[in-house]
């Protein structure tokens, strides 16, 4: 389902991406059941990619040549149905990161969803939706 997030196109920190892939993870447990005249999954599950600055000179000020960045993850969010017999269960990991290039950074902190600025520095369309920064940076 192409679930909304409630959250913000891009959202920034590890809350605000937490949150989206939870409330993905309700819609779309509300969308199967309206399409599925009111039958419960037994779960379902929300994705949602997030940025953050990550200032590694003030996290280890002792470690000298450590730069700031801006990063990118995502996480993952998988309800268990409240119709189980246990009711209602979360389980919530986060992905790993890694740095921006340049670039990207630079069109992510000037307002641009990162699947947008993907498409425009890799001259490409719905990125996104097609392996979105890892598969663009890792091919």
């Amino acid at each position: 389902y192409d679930i909304p997030s409630g959250v913000s196109d891009q959202p920034w920190g590890e809350a605000e991406t937490r949150q989206g892939a939870l409330n993905r993870a309700e819609n779309c447990l509300g969308a199967h059941c309206l399409g599925h005249g009111g039958a419960m999954p037994d779960f379902a599950v929300g994705v949602e990619g997030g940025v953050a600055e990550c200032s590694l000179s003030s996290l280890h000020p002792g470690t000298p040549g450590l730069d700031s960045c801006t990063e990118c993850f995502a996480f993952l969010a998988v309800m268990r149905s409240p119709a189980s017999e246990a009711g209602v269960a979360w389980g919530v990991a986060r992905t790993g990161s890694f740095a921006l290039p340049p670039r990207l950074a630079a069109l992510v902190k000037s307002g641009v969803e990162l699947g947008d600025a993907d498409d425009r520095v890799f001259g490409d369309s719905g990125s996104k939706r097609k392996g979105g920064t890892v598969g663009k940076l890792t091919r």
